[in-house]
């Protein structure tokens, strides 16, 4: 090694110091930029007949061709971002029991009694632990380490000025066996919790060979950028979302594949409520997904399959309305299933022609302005007029009056544990559909505004009925969810639950063919 080399690391081994070595702090809009490395210490590598630590060299990228000497495993990764980076300000250290533990070992010639935490601090030539945080680890519960180590790089975080946050590094060199379920744990908690994402500037590791003469620092970062994705894949199986998704691209600097990018408008789309957005960005999705090379080699070609098992009939040209309601209740999306079930279905049925309405007497212009619905779907407006006429329930939850609170009270609801009580909704007239054809006059405040016939269609025409009392039932309380309603008479999620399947269950039955 050339000499003005050993005078800088002999400089370095004072210890943690605002000291320059030969390559400046990295800085940031003028000021310096700290750097904060964690770590799980490993226990001595001590082999032979006396227990003997052997001296190694690591190198990396931009370094010495020659590489530097190591004894301590842990050594490398927080010398070169010392070396690399200009300064070392803050050590987090996660130990278990034998780490700190003295151990007897030979270190050039010299018998030594000192754990493996010490020796380590030794190599670094640091005497003071004012910026290093030990943080001790159990094997059997990880938790409290994890959630200390989080908390403590926040409170860096916290400390530091807003335009001048410090560096995270990530060894994870320690030989602890669950090492990296802990760095992964840390990784992903400390970019989904608190006000600010924490993303690590590295993960580094060595790659030992006993063959090599220099043992290579690697870049692990990519590695387990991969836990990004999967947790991306999860977050979408479960909730529909695709945010994680579009960050591991984001954080690989790749452009996201087109798959993705309209999977995430989808998800805004939910979110908003924007029903008409979602069936747009559905159809995009379809024509992409047709389009896509399938053969190529990448993570997202890997989970495809799952991706297009979860969507299910969503991705086919074949897809209803009832297709689409089972996959938002099926993630919970309750408020976005009911919204869709009140602005979409009903046009969706008139096309399929299981119901028909003939109002060509009717002024429907005149009819919608009068009703304040000049801008809705004529299919909408009718179909209201038919829940009107043929159906007495108007609300999932019942009312009854308490005599001793002198209050009116939920009522248990038992109508929807059996699509047979539906019958019950309908008025007398309606009870059995012996008809073809029915009648009604289209009135606002005793105005009339002409007729118009409806007709139930086809050999599951009760079923046809029962959908639209079901109908009737969610588009109320779509109203009622939608405008924060905090009436009595709001469904739980429990009976919201079990409305919304039945409505899935009737709707599978009414559009069979």
């Amino acid at each position: 090694m050339r000499k003005d080399k050993r005078t800088v690391e002999k400089i370095i081994e004072l210890g943690i110091t605002d000291e320059k070595p030969e390559r400046q702090k990295k800085e940031r809009n003028g000021k310096m930029q700290k750097n904060v490395v964690v770590m799980a210490m490993s226990t001595l590598s001590a082999v032979g007949k006396i227990p003997s630590v052997m001296g190694y060299r690591f190198g990396y990228p931009g370094g010495s061709v020659a590489g530097e000497e190591y004894y301590s495993q842990m050594e490398p990764t927080s010398k070169m971002i010392r070396e690399r980076e200009g300064s070392l300000d803050q050590l987090i250290i996660l130990t278990t029991k034998e780490a700190k533990k003295n151990v007897e070992f030979m270190y050039k010639d010299e018998m030594r009694n000192m754990s493996a935490l010490d020796f380590y601090l030794e190599r670094m030539g640091i005497t003071s632990l004012d910026n290093v945080k030990i943080i001790d680890l159990a094997e059997e519960n990880l938790t409290p380490a994890i959630s200390e180590t989080i908390n403590t790089i926040r409170s860096i975080w916290n400390e530091s000025e807003t335009n001048n946050k410090p560096k995270l590094w990530i060894d994870t060199q320690g030989g602890f066996r669950y090492i990296s379920l802990v760095i992964n744990a840390v990784i992903s908690l400390l970019k989904t919790s608190g006000e600010e994402r924490i993303e690590p500037s590295g993960i580094y590791s060595i790659s030992y060979n006993r063959g090599n003469d220099i043992q290579p620092i690697v870049d692990q970062t990519n590695t387990y950028q991969i836990f990004q994705f999967v947790s991306g894949i999860n977050e979408f199986t479960r909730y529909g979302r695709a945010e994680q998704l579009m960050d591991y691209y984001e954080s690989i600097h790749e452009e996201a594949p087109k798959e993705i990018v309209v999977m995430k408008n989808i998800a805004e789309a939910i979110q908003l409520c924007d029903m008409n957005a979602f069936d747009q960005f559905l159809k995009k999705l379809r024509k992409v997904v047709k389009d896509s090379d399938r053969s190529r080699q990448d993570f997202l070609s890997i989970f495809w399959e799952q991706i297009e098992n979860d969507y299910g009939n969503l991705l086919k040209d074949s897809c209803t309305g009832i297709d689409i309601v089972e996959w938002f209740y099926e993630k919970k999306f309750y408020q976005q299933a009911i919204t869709y079930i009140e602005s979409k279905l009903p046009q969706e049925w008139v096309k399929r022609k299981l119901i028909t309405m003939n109002a060509e007497k009717v002024d429907m212009e005149a009819y919608k302005s009068r009703l304040s619905k000049k801008h809705e779907k004529d299919a909408n407006v009718l179909i209201v007029e038919i829940l009107f006429c043929c159906f007495k329930w108007s609300e999932i939850v019942k009312l009854q009056y308490n005599q001793k609170t002198k209050k009116e009270e939920r009522k248990k609801v038992d109508e929807f544990k059996d699509p047979s009580h539906l019958k019950s909704g309908r008025k007398p007239m309606y009870k059995e559909l012996f008809l073809d054809e029915y009648c009604t006059e289209l009135k606002v405040n005793g105005q009339s505004y002409g007729e118009m016939t409806f007709s139930f269609n086809g050999k599951n025409k009760e079923k046809v009925a029962d959908l639209l009392l079901l109908y009737r039932l969610l588009k109320r309380e779509r109203n009622k969810i939608n405008h924060m309603s905090n009436t009595a008479d709001r469904a739980d999620q429990a009976t919201l639950d079990r409305v919304l399947k039945m409505f899935v269950d009737v709707g599978r039955q009414a559009y069979q063919k």
